[in-house]
């Protein structure tokens, strides 16, 4: 199960993403908040959040998908939910179900997600004190996006 610093971090995030004028962004923090943030819109519109905390080894991550369940079809309720979980079973660069799961677990770090009227929020922690694994979490979290399996199983 996910810290509550996590699904809290995770959910901040995912407001901030979604609240810009022109694809310009302001963060507002406290003022007693060390953090650093950075917002970017990249190439294919997707508008990144990035938060350093130099007092933490834990590195994470949140992607905010603009669906919820007021976008699931009459007659199919609870679409967006059921992709949410159909996106954990696979992807094309890493078919085995779980593998991003398990690849958390054994580098220290755990995954949630979840479905709320207008958007989907999938997020992830893991120790970030050797880039490679971050490096490889984010291909793994990408892979979700780019190309999920969605598989019978």
């Amino acid at each position: 199960s996910s810290s509550p610093n996590t699904i809290a971090a995770a959910t901040a995030a995912a407001a901030a993403a979604t609240q810009y004028d022109d694809k310009t962004y302001t963060v507002i923090k406290p003022p007693l908040d060390k953090r650093e943030y950075l917002t970017y819109t990249m190439p294919n519109g997707l508008n990144v959040l990035l938060v350093s905390d130099p007092a933490s080894t834990t590195a994470a991550c949140a992607m905010n998908v603009h669906v919820g369940a007021t976008s699931d079809p009459a007659e199919v309720r609870g679409l967006a939910h059921f992709c949410e979980h159909m996106l954990f079973l696979g992807t094309e660069l890493y078919p085995d179900e779980d593998s991003f799961s398990k690849f958390l677990s054994a580098n220290g770090g755990t995954n949630n997600a979840f479905t709320d009227s207008e958007k989907t929020v999938y997020y992830y922690e893991v120790d970030g004190s050797i880039d490679k694994r971050f490096s490889e979490s984010l291909l793994r979290f990408g892979s979700f996006f780019s190309g999920p399996l969605f598989t019978e199983s």
